[in-house]
């Protein structure tokens, strides 16, 4: 891509995604594969929707976690740099969507280069902070999406839009993973009982996991970030993690949801020994 650079600099980012940019992409990273990881501004925060059933699970969204919760909780979530420049790269997306593929799709080419000279594989993830479809990514000239741009390489993302399972069936190169947002629990098990994953959320002081929960075998997910390598037909445990939303006064108080399961009082599992 000519003028790489130039373009970044007159939209106001360093990049549009990146590998090891997170803890879990990072600890993707020590298993052995580059994640490229697009974070873009959660819930409507830019002004557009791209998480059409985040209602239920906004306010807990790991997009207030990590270097960010310090950055909202310094800054404020409008003061974040780093909220800046994901609702920059969301308008983008939205406003010019021919530059924001030119961007994505060099980015990409430069990533899986980069991995394949060092040994690593390589996968992406289009959604970290947000619930578009990966049909969503199209190439405006060739009108392909970023699937069939990329059939050699692993795409994989969390959903809770249902019908999106489907393009697993379609392309082989796409994973995906169900999740459950405390209301959505049959079509969790619609999907579970098809071989699907499903991601749930738990709450513990000391971060344990189930054995299991509503009689699923759960598979701690917290080690990496590439589900799909992870067993079918299992729950993917995750730890919460603490996000600006959830400090009051400069206190943490313990988040009060369905979409996150609290095993300091949750009766409805089964603990290994």
């Amino acid at each position: 891509m000519i003028g790489y650079m130039k373009a970044l600099q007159e939209i106001g980012v360093t990049y549009l995604g990146n590998v090891a940019q997170s803890m879990k992409m990072r600890l993707s990273y020590e298993h052995g594969t580059m994640t490229y990881c697009l974070y873009l501004a959660p819930w409507n925060m830019s002004g557009h929707n791209v998480c059409p059933k985040g209602q239920h699970c906004h306010e807990f969204c790991l997009n207030g976690s990590g270097q960010n919760k310090c950055d909202e909780l310094a800054r404020g979530i409008e003061g974040s740099k780093i909220n800046r420049s994901r609702i920059k790269k969301t308008k983008l997306f939205y406003e010019d969507r021919a530059r924001f593929m030119e961007i994505l799709v060099h980015e990409i080419e430069s990533k899986r280069a980069r991995a394949k000279r060092l040994g690593y594989g390589f996968s992406v993830r289009l959604n970290g902070t947000s619930d578009l479809s990966p049909l969503a990514f199209r190439d405006p000239i060739s009108g392909k999406n970023i699937l069939e741009m990329f059939p050699d390489v692993q795409f994989y993302d969390y959903t809770k839009v249902y019908n999106r399972v489907k393009l697993m069936e379609q392309y082989p190169n796409y994973d995906l993973t169900f999740s459950y947002d405390g209301y959505n629990w049959e079509e969790c098990e619609k999907f579970l009982q098809h071989g699907g994953k499903v991601a749930v959320v738990f709450y513990s002081e000391n971060e344990t996991l189930p054995k299991q929960f509503r009689g699923y075998n759960v598979v701690d997910a917290n080690g990496y970030d590439m589900r799909y390598l992870d067993p079918k037909g299992s729950i993917m445990g995750l730890h919460y993690h603490k996000t600006a939303n959830d400090y009051k006064s400069g206190k943490f108080v313990k988040p009060n949801t369905p979409f996150v399961i609290d095993l300091d009082s949750e009766i409805d599992v089964v603990w290994g020994f």
